[in-house]
Formats: C-alpha cells, structure tokens, sequence
C-alpha cells in the first residue's frame, strides 16, 4: 500500500533547523574555498608575469563564475535535505503517533512506512512490541476470566455475607487489572 504524505510540513521547525544546518556547512565551506582560491591566484608564481590589473581580472571572472557554483550548490543542497529530512521525519511522526496511541493503552493498528523511508527495521519491532503486549494482556485476561469463575464458584459456595460481598469486589478489582488496554480493533 502506498502512503501518501497528507501535509508536506509535518515538523517544520525541525525541517528548518536540519536544512539551516546543511545551507550553512555550505556556505562555510564555499567561503573557505574562496579564500583558498583568492590567495592561490594572487600568491602563484605562475602569475608573476602579469600585472596586477590582469590579477585582480582573472579574479574577478573566476568569483563571478565561483558564485554561480555556490548559488547552485546551495539549491540543490537544500532540496536533497529536505527529501532526506522527509524520509526521515515521516516515521519518527509515525512512531510519535503509535507511542501517544500506546501511552494510552491502544495497542492495535499497523505501523505505517513508505517504501523509501528510513527507519523500516525500527518501525517494524516497534509493531511487533505493540503486538506482543497485546498478545500478553489477552493472555492475561484469559487468566483473569478463569480467576473470576473460580471466584464466582466461591462466591455461591460463601457462608456470609461478608464473604460474598469480598469475594465480589476481588472479581471486580481483577476486572480493572488489564481495563486500561484497547488490544482488538473492536474495543
């Protein structure tokens, strides 16, 4: 099944802080790159027989079409991260939601990752994570449901009141042992 991605900007204030970063390594090195450049052609000894004026040309023309190199380098860098950043970013969103959903007790659902995003392996123990505590708590609850006829059985064997009245609120109390866990589709 294919997923399509329903808001390009899923967390824009991390896609700004990923792709500030990349724009700004280049801009650092092509500021570098640069200097290098500038003290190459000025300090060169295969330069010494041209003058200054010719110099400051050659340097001229080259920064020109420098710039265009760095323009360039800076688009394409900035849309790489931020395909990059999206193929990373849709399944940490996807864990973030599975996690709020099993915060609250829902452990049902399929993990959903795009053929091109990162992270699949991670996605897929979590799902089996979220399936396997399922599988625990309907264990459980089978224990419990088996508990609570034992107990029904005391209940009518119960000589007092009392006894019938504790032996009710223990059924109950083992009701709400795994209660807070939505682990079928249809809860």
């Amino acid at each position: 099944m294919i997923m399509i991605r329903k808001s390009f900007f899923v967390k824009p204030g991390l896609l700004f802080k990923y792709v500030f970063y990349a724009l700004i390594s280049v801009m650092i090195t092509s500021v570098c790159v640069f200097a290098v450049m500038k003290l190459t052609v000025g300090g060169s000894e295969a330069l010494e027989n041209i003058n200054n004026a010719e110099i400051a040309k050659l340097q001229a023309v080259m920064m020109t079409e420098f710039w265009w190199i760095v323009v360039i380098l800076v688009v394409v860098i900035g849309i790489q991260s931020v395909l990059t950043f999206h193929r990373v970013v849709g399944p940490i969103y996807a864990f973030e939601k599975i996690i709020r959903q099993m915060k609250t007790g829902r452990l049902v659902g399929h993990f959903h990752v795009r053929n091109k995003d990162e992270f699949k392996e991670l996605a897929s123990l979590v799902e089996s994570m979220s399936l396997s505590f399922a599988e625990y708590i309907k264990k459980d609850r089978k224990i419990i449901a088996g508990i609570k006829e034992k107990i029904e059985i005391l209940e009518t064997k119960a000589s007092s009141d009392e006894e019938k009245t504790e032996l009710k609120e223990i059924k109950n109390r083992l009701s709400e042992i795994t209660s807070n866990f939505i682990v079928n589709v249809n809860e």
